[in-house]
């Protein structure tokens, strides 16, 4: 795995991440529907998972190399896809929203701060 192939992976999280916290944000001030909440927080998270997923898969040089950025965007994935997952499990709870908000902007951050450092 290439540093430019896993920043790829690590924006794609960022920016779903960041469409997740936008719609968590819209749960937590009671401005969705629920069915609505659900199906986009499991494509959301389905998105996170597939690019858990293809990190897995890839190869990386264990020395030096984008190994252990690798191994924090595997995480950062998994971080991404439960967060989504609360608000797909309970789409009406509005402190389940706020909190999965704060979460995904978080990751979300981490996320650039991560593809800024390869």
């Amino acid at each position: 795995m290439q540093p430019d192939e896993l920043a790829r992976s690590i924006d794609t999280l960022e920016s779903t991440a960041a469409e997740g916290a936008l719609l968590a944000s819209q749960v937590a001030r009671d401005r969705s529907k629920a069915t609505f909440v659900r199906v986009h927080a499991r494509e959301l998270g389905e998105t996170a998972e597939h690019e858990a997923e293809k990190l897995n898969d890839a190869e990386a040089e264990p020395e030096g190399g984008v190994a252990p950025a690798k191994v924090k965007a595997i995480e950062l994935a998994d971080r991404i896809s439960a967060a989504l997952g609360r608000i797909q499990v309970a789409p009406d709870d509005e402190a389940e929203g706020g909190a999965a908000e704060k979460e995904l902007t978080t990751l979300s951050e981490q996320a650039g701060t991560l593809a800024g450092g390869l």
